[in-house]
């Protein structure tokens, strides 16, 4: 059985600073109209696992 495919990932956005984005789309997380993008490194981390974890659903309009 494979490994589901996780919906959210994360990429440099900054020299250090990360973004959460979907991969369905390629474009930048945004939950209840904040961007999720200008994060540090373990922030962001901890929210992308959480987002895969819980099945979260963003905002339809994003940034990029």
């Amino acid at each position: 059985m494979s490994k589901p495919e996780h919906r959210f990932d994360l990429r440099k956005d900054g020299e250090f600073t990360w973004e959460i984005f979907d991969t369905t789309t390629g474009r930048t997380v945004v939950v209840e109209g904040k961007p999720y993008c200008d994060l540090p490194l373990d922030s962001a981390d901890t929210l992308v696992d959480f987002m895969n974890l819980v099945s979260m659903v963003p905002d339809g309009d994003t940034l990029h």
